[in-house]
């Protein structure tokens, strides 16, 4: 648009030339009209929206204008239109008129986009198809990002719940809290309307109705569901009478999904008993289908009265749990007062805190990092408390990579998109991208349900999949408003670019058929050179990321685990939720591990609380003999429970001493097994064999345990974890009611499943095989959050890798065709084939590196945001960034290579005839 007066004197200013571009880019009134005519209708409509609402009311009306070509514009509406058009008096257009005609000639524009989308199906699938890509890859992971992060907890008033967490003495701040406790904060505080405390998961026996199968419970008080504004779908939820005396209220709520699946939503299930560890349970009411509870991936099957913990896990009944206040097992939930607000409960329950730890210190005195300040007290509100405290900010960072890779893949399309010949987008402009990006958009809301049903089972990402199963992922309005907007800013991506290009176009190269790209504007390189060297730059960072997460896979599984997974099956077994002693867990246990270990076929068979690469885990407060630790110092250290043949059936290597046999049982003298790093840290220069670690247990503050072995330092929580000093204890003079079955076989583990399953059934009919994997398996599931992730950017990468294959190959097949001439010109004066073909690679190949430069750049900024999702690899790995970008450049070379070959087969005499 020129800046020149019309014959009014009327001169545009440079924002009014902008937002006008804007405003009618739907018009082909706009490109059509000229002088004082397109001046007139441009001043009055530029005036008339900047009068009402200011510079962004012209945006507004703009916008507005695109959200009617998205609903198609109401039939009514237009007709409306079109007959205030034909009553408007002939002479200069009223307001109201000039707003009709707008609309009249958007009518127009979507006639003529749909008829021309239609005349180019090829064109119209491609582009379409390109935009669903992008659109989908964004709504998928949108999706996934609002069912953890951004859907309410299903309960009544989620903003006014909150969770309330007491910092354990070394494990930061997000810990459980005792019952006494939790008592002391629900009597004294006054910002909390009430509180409720719970424990979850707790796993359960569920027999007497078909066939015995494990499922997850939760203990809660007698108000949790009041707290949380939760009424029954059948029946009743508890109440404080239903949670008073330990072991005397043996009553249960179903979940719904329990309820339909086991029960088929059996109305008369109220009342009626289920046998959960071997106690009659009576139910008494169905929780509503949308209740699951306050911890997102950790929905409950069965909810249980807190005080029947006892019933569930006899290991309960060994301590008086509801009177230790140093015991913390519990979480606990609250709801705010109606005035007030989490800050003043904050400052509250921090204050009832430091009386509790005057009057308490033993328990309530002291962390690790603060050994003089009371315990400190955290509360978040429940929406974030439900994605698992200090996995929020893991989630968050995770969900943010993830938006940012398909963020630069829908980029890539839209640039490979706006590439498109003048004779097809820029025609209708604006109108076809919009057009094309609401067809994208429906497209890739279909693709984004199919791709999250897909991601979620595969465990993408990690730190989100934990907290949605497929059938909880759904496309709600949050995410249908999300695909509408991304699909409005994709049409302006790729339609703002070619528009505005062409609402300027430079007649003398027109003329003379040539490009605006090349020698005839005076310019050496156009919008599709500079889209093109865009395409190539965000495909080398999604390359390079790509890259840098498959070395970090590789580092993951190259690194020493201490351990071999090949041919070994594991399995975990409950005793005490079979309603067996410790006399006869034992005896179960010894016997079973006797009658696996002499299967044909097993080399070797152990049992064990934990297996290697294991979240979770246990740690204990112990005492070196002959270390001093320093001032501060974290004495509490990891430590496992195995029993005899443990190291030999992971093939762990015994560096010193001796392994467990059956003689180091209750009555032999405590004895326990070291790893390296345990030794080195605490007795450096001396043997450690013979040395002794107290290790106190239940009702034994003094339990003196010798060093009978040395053995590797291997990965136990995670793979990723620094080396630590670690103990294992002996089985047998640790009982455990849930243990891991570990089997080692000559050939494939699983054929060894069978005849497991017999002897189990043949020493307890009821027992079941829970978690049944090979520990190839379980090492795979430790390791998913890299090799998924691996998996999707490498996918990504490839993608834009073949995109800005195909984009430089576009531009460099038009460069030949728009110069034909000139090259016939060079050949009939002398050129050579190769100097030819040197003209068309040598500007594909200047592309190219352009785009590889600039990637580069970016590959270093996306590398801080990466590094902490890296294993065994820096952010910067030269390896990576150096092989990347010379594929890319390969890619690049063939890319024009090709077109370049056909140049150099062009006719002279032909060429010369061109024009």
């Amino acid at each position: 648009m020129s800046g020149k007066a019309n014959a009014n004197g009327y001169r545009p200013s440079v924002s009014e030339r902008v937002y006008g571009m804007l405003l009618f880019s739907y018009s082909p009134l706009f490109r059509r009209e000229a002088g004082a005519e397109m001046m007139e209708v441009f001043r009055d409509a530029y005036r008339y929206a900047r009068t009402r609402s200011g510079t962004l009311g012209v945006m507004r009306l703009w916008l507005r204008t695109s959200l009617d070509l998205l609903v198609s514009a109401v039939p009514e509406r237009l007709t409306a239109l079109r007959n205030a058009l034909r009553q408007s008096p002939p002479g200069h257009p009223t307001t109201g008129t000039r707003k009709a005609v707008m609309m009249e000639t958007l009518l127009q524009d979507i006639r003529y986009a749909v008829r021309n989308l239609v005349r180019y199906p090829g064109f119209t699938a491609v582009v379409t198809l390109t935009l669903a890509l992008g659109i989908g890859a964004n709504t998928a992971i949108f999706s996934l990002v609002n069912q953890v992060l951004l859907r309410p907890l299903p309960i009544v008033d989620p903003d006014k719940v909150i969770a309330l967490y007491t910092s354990d003495f070394s494990s930061g701040i997000y810990g459980t809290s005792s019952y006494p406790d939790y008592v002391d904060f629900r009597e004294q505080s006054d910002a909390l309307a009430d509180l409720a405390a719970f424990r979850q998961p707790a796993p359960l026996d569920l027999a007497g109705t078909g066939v015995a199968e494990q499922i997850t419970g939760a203990l809660v008080t007698g108000n949790y569901f009041s707290v949380l504004g939760i009424t029954a779908a059948v029946g009743r939820v508890f109440d404080p009478s239903d949670d008073v005396t330990p072991g005397a209220h043996p009553v249960t709520v179903l979940s719904h999904g329990l309820w339909q699946r086991r029960f088929g939503g059996d109305l008369s299930i109220v009342g009626q008993s289920v046998n959960l560890n071997g106690t009659p349970y009576t139910v008494v009411g169905v929780a509503p289908e949308t209740f699951t509870g306050t911890s997102l991936g950790s929905t409950p099957d069965i909810w249980l009265p807190l005080k029947m913990v006892g019933q569930t896990n006899p290991a309960f009944q060994q301590f008086p749990v509801f009177e230790l206040r140093g015991g913390r097992w519990l979480g606990v939930v609250g709801r705010l007062a109606p005035t007030a607000t989490i800050e003043q409960a904050q400052t509250e329950v921090t204050a009832i805190m430091r009386r509790l730890a005057d009057e308490y210190p033993q328990t309530n005195l002291g962390t690790l990092s603060q050994p003089n300040d009371p315990r400190p007290m955290t509360l978040l509100p429940a929406s974030e408390a439900a994605v698992g405290g200090g996995l929020m900010a893991r989630t968050v960072g995770r969900a943010r990579l993830l938006m940012i890779i398909v963020g630069i893949v829908l980029l890539i399309a839209c640039a490979n998109v706006a590439k498109a010949g003048r004779g097809r987008l820029v025609r209708q402009m604006l109108t076809e991208s919009s057009t094309l990006s609401l067809l994208g958009g429906a497209m890739g809301l279909v693709l984004a349900y199919w791709l999250g049903k897909l991601l979620v089972p595969l465990g993408l990402p990690s730190a989100i999949s934990r907290f949605v199963t497929v059938s909880e992922l759904t496309m709600d309005g949050r995410v249908l408003a999300f695909t509408v907007v991304v699909s409005v800013l994709t049409g302006l991506v790729f339609g703002v670019i070619p528009a505005f290009h062409a609402s300027r176009p430079n007649l003398v190269p027109t003329l003379h058929n040539s490009d605006e790209g090349f020698a005839a504007t005076g310019r050496r390189y156009g919008v599709r050179d500079v889209l093109v060297a865009l395409q190539v730059a965000s495909s080398l960072i999604l390359l390079i990321g790509a890259g840098l997460f498959v070395r970090s896979l590789q580092a993951a599984y190259d690194t020493e685990l201490g351990f071999t997974t090949g041919n070994v099956l594991l399995a975990t077994l409950n005793v005490g939720r079979q309603d067996m002693s410790q006399e006869q867990g034992e005896q179960f246990y010894r016997q079973l591990w006797e009658n696996v270990s002499a299967l044909p076929g097993v080399q070797a068979a152990s049992l064990a609380a934990f297996y290697p690469v294991q979240p979770g885990g246990r740690r204990r407060n112990v005492t070196v003999d002959g270390y001093q630790p320093e001032d501060g110092e974290d004495m509490e250290l990891n430590y496992n429970v195995v029993g005899p043949g443990f190291f030999r059936t992971i093939q762990m290597p015994l560096l010193r001493g001796r392994s467990f046999t059956e003689r180091d049982d209750a009555l032999a003298p405590g004895v326990v097994i070291i790893n390296e790093t345990f030794a080195e840290r605490y007795w450096p220069a001396e043997d450690p064999l013979g040395k002794r670690i107290n290790v106190p247990g239940p009702g034994a503050p003094e339990r003196w345990l010798e060093v009978i072995g040395v053995v590797p330092t291997g990965k136990y929580r995670r793979v990723r974890e620094d080396p630590m000093p670690y103990m294992y204890l002996p089985l047998a003079q640790t009982y455990q009611q849930a243990v891991t079955l570990a089997v080692r076989t000559s050939g494939e583990a699983t054929v060894a499943l069978p005849s497991i399953r017999s002897e189990v059934r043949t020493l307890n009919a009821t027992m079941p095989l829970v978690g049944v994997r090979t520990l190839s398996q379980h090492l795979g599931r430790a390791l998913a959050q890299e090799r998924t992730t691996a998996t999707m950017v490498g996918a990504l990468g490839l993608l834009a890798l073949l995109v800005a294959a195909v984009g430089i190959y576009g531009v460099m097949s038009y460069a030949v065709s728009q110069r034909t001439q000139e090259i016939g010109i060079r050949a009939a004066l002398g050129a050579k084939s190769h100097d030819v073909l040197w003209l068309v690679v040598s500007k594909g190949m200047r592309l190219a590196m352009a785009g590889v430069v600039i990637g580069i750049g970016g590959g270093f900024a996306l590398s801080r945001l990466l590094e902490s999702f890296l294993f065994g690899v820096s952010a910067t790995d030269p390896t990576t960034f150096g092989g990347v970008s010379l594929l890319l450049a390969l890619v690049a070379l063939l890319a024009s290579y090709i077109p370049a070959l056909r140049a150099t087969k062009v006719d002279p005499m032909s060429a010369l005839r061109y024009e």
